[in-house]
């Protein structure tokens, strides 16, 4: 019922959305929104550790599912978990996200998190990057890859530095 109710808010999120895309190069970006899920910690904080000796501002959101033992109270990282998308929080925490400017936003999750892909869609950054693709146009780039591929989200976060190093910047009216 609730995943019912998050899709549909995300769908309307989508519809109403007045974001200007723009695809930058990463030289120009500023603010980085990175959102992942915790098993692939290490992968993902690689790739922000990444970011941040290039100078950027990183802000990173990660779905730790109840499954998931591991221990992230010392990291500075927003946790949001599966009792998130019955609460208020999630809307908190988007609303949080509403005053805040990411040049770019990554979401390196590699299958369908709707806790995360409405935070996604919830934050007007210019240019949204992922590797899942979904059935609502959320990404506007997606770096695909063969289902056959076992790529790791270390590898994939290397492909979105290389195709934001080679992008050439400008402004992209509608899709």
């Amino acid at each position: 019922m609730y995943k019912f109710l998050l899709r549909k808010k995300i769908k309307q999120i989508i519809k109403h959305s007045e974001r200007t895309k723009a695809y930058h190069n990463l030289k120009e970006i500023k603010s980085v929104l990175v959102l992942f899920d915790t098993e692939n910690f290490d992968d993902a904080n690689y790739f922000i550790q990444q970011m941040r000796k290039m100078g950027k501002k990183v802000k990173a959101f990660a779905f730790k599912n109840k499954k998931d033992t591991g221990n992230y109270s010392n990291i500075s990282y927003t946790i949001v978990t599966g009792k998130d998308m019955k609460s208020e929080s999630l809307l908190q925490i988007a609303n949080s996200l509403t005053d805040e400017q990411f040049d770019l936003a990554v979401d390196l999750t590699l299958k369908e998190n709707l806790l995360l892909l409405y935070i996604l869609v919830s934050v007007n950054s210019p240019l949204k990057v992922g590797f899942y693709k979904h059935a609502l146009s959320v990404h506007d780039i997606v770096i695909s890859f063969a289902p056959d591929l076992e790529l790791t989200v270390r590898e994939l976060g290397q492909q979105v530095i290389y195709y934001l190093t080679v992008i050439s910047s400008g402004t992209r009216n509608g899709r």
